[in-house]
């Protein structure tokens, strides 16, 4: 039998290159249409670096704390990983997610990696399906808490914040549907399967929704956990865009904190890589007010620097370094699967 080629496995470069442009090209735009680039710059050398440092820790503490979201559902399916290979693997998921629409590309990788290490695909696949809708839960429910605890709302920002009320309670209600329909769908799969019984997607399909079942159901004091974790993360990611604001004396604490969140969350639904221009509108509805166009634009570099350039290149080199150490040692589908084992 002859030895089956080597897979070469490369970074998409041109990916992530394209990623960075894109963003960094409506940031200049913004910018450029609302301040004089020198003003900008004075009041970038004006801002306390406490608060921007103090930013940059919280967001990189979220990776510790997001790791912990995959590792206590990992946990439930019987597998165990360090805390701190959870946290560097999800700063390389940060980075996937940052430069893919949609933020969708670092549970990709969370699903390679657990498959690694032992796990089965569908298995693999369902923690990460699980971890998702805990975390999609508890950043609804995030907003929610924190749009509807906000006093003293400006009078030309209450709209916005009752949209944002309204679409949180909606997402939350969707979101508790799909959770249903995964869980009562066992009748409707074999349906549509029932031709196809014993088929490779068929047998894939229903140990997925067992295994579903198993972390929703069987080990749902996980799944709460998870949910738990989630909400930490969130708050401590959030915390870096409200001390940034905090930077600028805006608004009070509540309100600051809640528009940090809708900050956080908008570029999570927007197509484009990282979001880019999707906060940066944002900024302009919400802030127009509050700051000063240099200021405005100030704080828009800032926040672009701490939750996606800096990020962006420490999850990148994560990234590939372990691109590069997992390249070498890649699961052929003519190999021996070792779940099977």
């Amino acid at each position: 039998m002859e030895k089956p080629e080597k897979f070469e496995w490369r970074i998409p470069w041109r990916g992530i290159a394209l990623a960075l442009m894109v963003s960094m090209i409506a940031l200049v735009i913004v910018v450029w249409k609302m301040a004089n680039p020198s003003d900008v710059l004075h009041e970038l050398g004006e801002y306390p670096l406490a608060y921007f440092f103090g930013a940059l820790f919280f967001v990189l503490v979220a990776w510790v704390v997001d790791g912990q979201r995959i590792s206590t559902l990992a946990r439930a399916m019987g597998y165990r990983t360090p805390w701190w290979k959870m946290a560097t693997l999800l700063g390389a998921a940060n980075f996937l997610t940052l430069v893919t629409p949609f933020a969708g590309g670092g549970g990709a990788l969370i699903v390679y990696f657990l498959y690694r290490q032992g796990m089965k695909g569908s298995a693999a696949t369902a923690v990460v399906m699980a971890g998702g809708l805990a975390g999609q839960l508890s950043l609804a429910s995030l907003a929610l808490l924190t749009f509807s605890l906000s006093a003293d709302v400006p009078a030309d920002l209450a709209r916005y914040f009752n949209a944002v009320r309204i679409g949180a309670l909606s997402y939350i209600a969707v979101l508790f549907i799909l959770l249903v329909l995964i869980l009562r769908s066992q009748r409707f799969f074999k349906w549509v399967f029932r031709k196809k019984d014993g088929s490779r997607p068929a047998v894939w399909i229903e140990e997925f929704r067992r295994s579903m079942h198993y972390l929703l159901v069987e080990r749902r004091r996980y799944f709460v956990a998870c949910f738990a974790v989630a909400f930490s993360y969130y708050l401590v990611y959030y915390t870096g865009t409200f001390l940034l604001l905090s930077g600028f004396g805006v608004y009070n604490h509540w309100l600051r904190y809640a528009i940090a969140v809708l900050f956080g969350a908008a570029p999570v639904f927007s197509p484009i890589p990282g979001g880019a221009g999707v906060a940066e509108g944002i900024a302009w509805v919400v802030l127009d007010g509050a700051l000063t166009a240099d200021l405005l634009s100030t704080f828009i570099v800032l926040w672009r620097s701490v939750v996606f350039y800096i990020p962006i290149v420490l999850g990148g080199t994560i990234f590939a370094l372990l691109a590069m150490k997992w390249a070498s040692k890649v699961i052929l589908p003519e190999e021996p699967d070792h779940t099977k084992e």
